[in-house]
């Protein structure tokens, strides 16, 4: 059994036997959580290099109060760590899998990697992007983004046929909009035997 933890936007923590791994700690986390509630990390995958899935300043807060905290990234964030003097590696953790793909085109036409991430029978965190080919029984799904659509988004969940999907990438909507974002993916995915399980920030949920 893991216990999946959503902080905020695209940031997640998974912890089972093997400890709590964070996903994409990002700039919004590090400003708007309560941090003391984060409890203690052994390992930190980044999917890519955009601030609001990876904040250097949070990465080091993690190591400097964790024990031999691991950093997992692709090879952009590697080299973006390296110049704050934080070590990471291209490597993968035990149990953990990955696909290189790209992020999917922003408005200034910009498509930097994107490493999608899967804790083997848990959870796959695609980042920012629709073209990893396959999923665990968990999908983290961003919802509202810069670089697609609720509709695209949705299309992605459904081909990759998932068990259940936890929403995320919402940040820039009020409680109300994601309320109705959400409730509209539920609706849909339904159709299809996949169950939307929204997490407030701070909830969590056993897999």
């Amino acid at each position: 059994m893991s216990k999946i933890r959503r902080l905020t936007n695209s940031c997640l923590s998974v912890t089972n036997d093997a400890g709590t791994t964070l996903f994409d700690p990002g700039f919004f986390t590090f400003a708007e959580f309560d941090l003391s509630t984060v409890g203690e990390v052994q390992r930190v995958l980044i999917t890519h290099e955009h601030a609001d899935h990876v904040s250097p300043e949070f990465v080091q807060w993690l190591i400097d109060r964790g024990t031999d905290v691991e950093v997992f990234s692709n090879q952009a964030v590697v080299d973006l760590l390296g110049e704050h003097e934080i070590a990471a590696s291209v490597d993968h953790p035990p149990g953990v899998s990955s696909e290189d793909v790209l992020h999917e085109m922003i408005p200034t036409g910009a498509q930097p990697p994107n490493r999608s991430y899967t804790i083997e029978d848990v959870i796959t965190h695609p980042g920012d992007s629709y073209q990893p080919t396959t999923t665990a029984p968990v999908l983290a799904l961003p919802l509202m983004i810069p670089w697609g659509s609720t509709t695209r988004s949705v299309e992605f969940a459904r081909h990759l046929a998932p068990q259940q999907v936890v929403p995320i990438h919402d940040f820039y909507l009020t409680e109300a909009g994601r309320s109705f974002v959400v409730g509209l993916a539920k609706s849909v995915l339904a159709q299809d035997g996949i169950e939307v399980v929204p997490l407030d920030w701070g909830d969590s949920f056993t897999a």
